[in-house]
Order: C-alpha cells, then sequence, then structure tokens
C-alpha cells in the first residue's frame, strides 16, 4: 500500500514523511482520529513507506501486505472451537485479517466482528498478544531494515497486556516503529500516552 492509495490526509502523510527523511521519527507514534477518517489506512501506507527499500521484492510482499517486517495486532475474539486456557491472538485471524486488508483498509469494527464471525462478542488484545509482540520484535529484521508493528484499536488491550506493551514501548527492540492507530485514547493508560508521539488525524472531507 503507497501514499497515494490514502484518501485525502496530505498534511499528515507529509508530516510523517518528513519524520523519516529528517532521521526525527520516534519509535511510537500514535494516529489518533474519529472512526471514518482513514487513521488506518494511513499507518499501512507509513509502514510500508518505511519498508521499502526499493527492491522489487520489497514492493511485491509490501503490495500484498506480506512482507516478513511488518506486524498487525488487532482485536481479537474466543471462538467455541478454542481451547479454555487459550488467549486469542491475531495471528489466529491472520487469514480474515488479510483478506479484509486487500479489500481496502476503510472498514469498521463491525466489518471486522463479521469477518472473525462473532457475534456479541466483546473483541479484545489479550496478553498473549503482546507476548507474540515481544517474540516477533526481538527477531532480527529479515531485511535488514525496520521492524514495524502496527497496532489497531490499543484502546482494547486488557491491563495484562497494556502493561506488558508499555515495557515494550520504554525498552524498544532495535529498529522497530510502533503505529497506534487510536480512536479513543482516552481509554489508554496515561503511561502508554506519555511515551508515543501523537499525530492527530482530522475527519476527511466529504469531497
Amino acid at each position: 500500500m503507497t501514499f497515494k492509495e490514502v484518501i485525502g490526509q496530505q498534511e499528515a502523510q507529509e508530516r510523517l514523511k518528513q519524520m523519516a527523511e529528517n532521521g526525527h521519527l520516534p519509535h511510537a507514534l500514535m494516529l489518533c482520529g474519529p472512526q471514518g477518517s482513514g487513521k488506518m489506512a494511513l499507518a499501512t501506507a507509513f509502514a510500508c513507506y518505511l519498508l521499502d527499500n526499493g527492491t522489487p521484492s520489497a514492493k511485491a510482499m509490501l503490495e500484498k501486505l506480506e512482507h516478513p517486517d511488518l506486524h498487525f495486532t488487532y482485536p481479537t475474539i474466543k471462538l467455541p472451537s478454542m481451547s479454555s486456557d487459550h488467549k486469542p491472538v491475531s495471528d489466529d485471524f491472520a487469514k480474515e485479517w488479510h483478506e479484509l486488508m486487500m479489500q481496502g483498509p476503510y472498514f469498521t469494527m463491525d466489518e471486522w466482528m463479521q469477518a472473525m464471525g462473532g457475534e456479541n462478542q466483546q473483541a479484545i488484545i489479550t496478553a498473549g498478544e503482546s507476548d507474540e509482540l515481544v517474540r516477533k520484535l526481538s527477531l532480527k529484521s529479515s531485511q535488514g531494515g525496520y521492524k514495524v508493528s502496527v497496532i489497531w484499536l490499543p484502546e482494547r488491550m486488557n491491563i495484562e497486556c497494556a502493561n506488558k506493551l508499555l515495557k515494550l514501548i520504554e525498552e524498544p527492540p532495535q529498529q522497530t516503529v510502533f503505529i497506534m492507530v487510536c480512536e479513543e485514547p482516552d481509554k489508554l493508560l496515561e503511561t502508554i500516552r506519555s511515551r508515543v508521539q501523537v499525530v492527530d488525524i482530522r475527519k476527511t472531507s466529504n469531497e
């Protein structure tokens, strides 16, 4: 995904590009804005921008959102088929997430719940997810550049997950960039909010 595919948000695009080009890229960013403002599209395009090293293979992987150094975290649910002690993680729903993202990163929580097959459940990000992130991000970058972790709706993390993520943000693995996509920052731990650079995303104009 490229910036050309993002609807509007020119100002935010330029700000993000400048951060990367001027060497002022914080290791943790949070894009905050109302639903429907295209934050996820912007976050994904920026992640691809950081990971694009100009080689045809990197471009091909990023087009399909299958780059090994690009990690997505999102709220999940517990399916009846899962064992009682299993903490659901993003990888449990990787196929459904990829299909939805490839249709375009402009979807709602309701559409994501439908894709997961969840009815009347509360989707959260579990402590199992933060353990997975620690494992994935401790690996060396496969392409020798950044490792990018895009976290959709971090306000849905349970407290155990939030505390583990806080530790990860405080002592980030080398060359790791966290991009959080948030709608209700007030629901996040204050300690996390104080350690990320917030980029406010305005509602996209009707035109």
